[in-house]
């Protein structure tokens, strides 16, 4: 140990960076699993799962209204189109980008379409 004192450290490091790589893999792996679940939802569970994440906290829990307007009934009065426009680019106080991606953005119009509907 006295001759080298930098041994014990260098296999403390190899192991530490063997440990993070291999956390990382795992952590990249369970990821990409959620991801396939999530692309694998018909698009109204996919829009109803979006909504809940990012909606309701604006447009109230049964999305007739809060801080936004009530959108429960919104299919009646625009197209698939329109609505994913506006989910994913925002109108009026509605921010850009509250759904980041096009498939979002026409989950959520399916939807509310679905909910217009019933």
């Amino acid at each position: 140990m006295k001759g080298k004192p930098l041994i014990p450290f260098f296999l403390i490091a190899v192991a530490g960076l063997v440990l993070t790589v291999g956390l990382s893999l795992v952590g990249v792996n369970q990821q990409a699993n959620e991801g396939e679940e999530e692309s694998q939802l018909d698009p109204v569970a996919r829009g109803e799962q979006v909504v809940n994440e990012n909606c309701i906290s604006c447009h109230g829990e049964n999305l007739e209204g809060g801080s936004g307007p009530n959108i429960s009934n919104v299919g009646n009065d625009m197209s698939a189109e329109e609505i994913a426009d506006i989910a994913q680019n925002g109108v009026g106080d509605m921010p850009p980008g509250v759904v980041s991606s096009a498939e979002d953005a026409q989950a959520v119009a399916e939807y509310l379409l679905s909910l217009s509907e019933e």
